[in-house]
């Protein structure tokens, strides 16, 4: 099983609105993560995107990303959204999807700083969602932006 088969099983399993929303993790590259998720489950009275299931995807979108970074450091520890505001810019009509990137293409020099100093860290994060066929460059403009701001505590080695 794949790494990030194994995380989709983890979130699933640990945050079970993730599964009850059909997201899918379809593809992080060590900076970007692609996620999908189905219209049908997520639409509301109007038949289009549930606002409610918007910002599910982009905090879901945002908090992997920062689990599946800090892994890639080789660590591990709790990870929780602090805040988070979205933008809704225009109606979700279709299967939808969210690109997450890290800042700059990379874990924040303050955020490696704070870690080392402190054992925890505050990420900012930001989450686009788009309409129609999943992919980690849209040429389209997002439907929806979610920004947040994740708290990184209990951080520990995950090489035993």
């Amino acid at each position: 099983m794949s790494r990030l088969a194994q995380f989709q099983k983890r979130i699933n399993q640990q945050i079970p609105l993730t599964r009850a929303m059909g997201l899918e993790l379809l593809e992080w590259d060590g900076t970007a993560l692609l996620l999908s998720a189905p219209l049908a489950p997520n639409s509301n009275h109007q038949g289009t995107g549930f606002g409610g299931s918007l910002y599910g995807v982009g905090v879901t979108a945002a908090w992997s990303v920062a689990e599946l970074a800090l892994a890639d450091l080789q660590l591990e520890g709790t990870v929780v959204v602090q805040t988070g505001t979205i933008d809704y810019k225009s109606p979700v009509d279709g299967d939808f999807f969210s690109v997450c990137r890290l800042p700059d293409g990379e874990m924040p020099d303050h955020f490696r700083k704070s870690l080392a100093r402190h054992g925890r860290a505050r990420l900012e994060l930001m989450a686009e969602i788009f309409c129609g066929s999943p992919a980690l460059d849209p040429q389209q403009e997002p439907a929806a932006v979610f920004k947040g701001r994740f708290v990184i505590t209990n951080v520990r080695s995950r090489i035993s």
